[in-house]
């Protein structure tokens, strides 16, 4: 069984029609029915005549449209974007070619396709795959990721604690807490990582460009790049997409960034046929890019992160959340040994929004916590730190009792009654790394009384 991502049109622009009468389908329209084409040189000699292509692109489209006829079997997976991170999975069945398409959906050349009720999501992809998905191209193997997507397609879920602690989760956060301007270098940082001469622009008459590029490649072109960054929370429409288009001068490529996401509109409109294209970043992909640039990161920007790499394969599994402390070589279990009496009592856990609100306030619980054995009779409460935007501790319980977590090494823990809000939210101090990565500790009464994270660990 092989996996292939399919796009159905710009911008998923169809998918929903393929999804309602059960096809995927690609473009190449002038192309006729691929039954009647013997073999590949054929099929370019086709594309010759009937586009415009270079001897490159015709190697290129040929040898997609190939692979949606010859190389596709029936019972091969097909993941189909649907926009907005979301991706429909489906079993392929025969190609037939639609010769006057009625439902909406110009293409013609089509493949059945029974789809599965359930999606997949790109956040919970790992950093490899998050990338593949991204790719240019119409249709593409996937079968270097087989293994992760089998495991995605058969519901796979994550736990409430292990979900904040999804490393590109933790890079994202700590984006959102650099304001406007400090985001925009961050951005000319990046450029820089990857190549480019970067400069960010005044505020006065630069068009809605907030970062120019410029790419010598080789001295045998420059590549000028003109960014837009978006540091907010609501997805970002084709309205600015437009207006980024409209911004260019001729020979010139344009990029827009953004920390939440794209609306299909969007999407569909920056890769629309006979325009200038335009790049889009979402926070998924930039929290990815800066994964596999890690090592060439400004230092200023890890310990923001509050990640640490480790030695592995798999880009993912390369880092680890990290409390401020381990950044000075604190060895926090000799300190217990040391200690006749741990000078805490609680235990404080980072949550997204939908995990904080299923399981610490929905079922009065907390699960899929690393905690050390030796911790676990001094833990009386728990306290959860929620993520970026709020970035603030704002409720904590009583713990009435841990249990082993499944047949894992990790814990769950159950509050004792409801849990209680604090009447003000605990937010960050001068000292963005104290925020809570994996777990940390503190005393119950130091957290009630302070105005800032600052407040309750020492500064750094």
């Amino acid at each position: 069984m092989s996996y292939y991502l399919i796009r159905i049109g710009e911008g998923s622009k169809y998918t929903d029609i393929g999804r309602k009468n059960n096809f995927v389908a690609i473009g190449w329209d002038e192309v006729p029915d691929l039954r009647t084409i013997k073999n590949l040189d054929d099929l370019k000699k086709i594309l010759t005549d009937k586009y415009q292509y270079s001897d490159a692109q015709i190697g290129n489209q040929a040898g997609q449209i190939y692979k949606f006829w010859s190389d596709m079997q029936d019972g091969d997976v097909a993941i189909s974007p649907l926009g907005k991170g979301e991706y429909l999975v489906g079993k392929l069945g025969t190609y037939y070619f639609e010769n006057q398409p009625q439902d909406g959906c110009p293409y013609r050349h089509r493949r059945k396709v029974e789809w599965n009720k359930d999606l997949i999501l790109k956040e919970d992809m790992t950093t490899n795959l998050s990338y593949a998905v991204g790719g240019a191209l119409t249709l593409f193997s996937l079968d270097k990721y087989a293994n992760e997507l089998a495991s995605l397609i058969s519901g796979r879920s994550y736990t409430p604690a292990e979900k904040p602690q999804r490393i590109r989760d933790v890079v994202l956060a700590g984006l959102m807490e650099l304001n406007g301007k400090e985001f925009e270098e961050f951005i000319k940082h990046v450029l820089e990582i990857v190549g480019f001469s970067a400069e960010t622009t005044q505020y006065v008459g630069d068009k809605g460009i907030d970062v120019n590029g410029i790419l010598d490649a080789e001295g045998l072109a420059d590549i000028t790049l003109r960014v837009q960054v978006k540091r907010i929370k609501s997805s970002i429409g084709n309205k600015e997409v437009l207006a980024l288009r409209g911004a260019l001068s001729q020979g010139e490529h344009g990029c827009l960034i953004t920390l939440s996401s794209f609306t299909a509109q969007a999407t569909e409109e920056a890769q629309a046929s006979g325009k200038i294209p335009i790049k889009l970043i979402d926070g998924e992909d930039l929290s990815a890019l800066i994964l596999k640039h890690f090592d060439d990161v400004d230092g200023q920007y890890i310990r923001r992160f509050g990640i640490t790499k480790k030695k592995d394969f798999n880009i993912e599994d390369q880092f680890e959340t990290v409390g401020s402390e381990e950044y000075e070589n604190i060895d926090e279990n000799e300190d217990i040994k040391k200690a006749e009496k741990p000078d805490w009592d609680t235990l404080v856990c980072a949550a997204k929004k939908d995990g904080f609100n299923m399981a610490f306030l929905g079922q009065k619980a907390w699960w899929a916590v690393t905690i050390s054995k030796d911790r676990l009779p001094n833990i009386k409460y728990i306290a959860i730190y929620q993520i970026a935007p709020i970035s603030a501790i704002t409720y904590y319980g009583k713990v009435d009792r841990i249990e082993r977590y499944e047949d894992t090494n990790k814990y769950k823990l159950f509050l004792k009654g409801n849990p209680i809000k604090f009447k003000k939210p605990i937010g960050l101090g001068e000292d963005v790394y104290q925020k809570p990565q994996g777990p940390k500790y503190a005393e119950l009464s130091k957290i009630q009384s302070a105005k800032t994270l600052d407040d309750i660990w020492d500064k750094k």
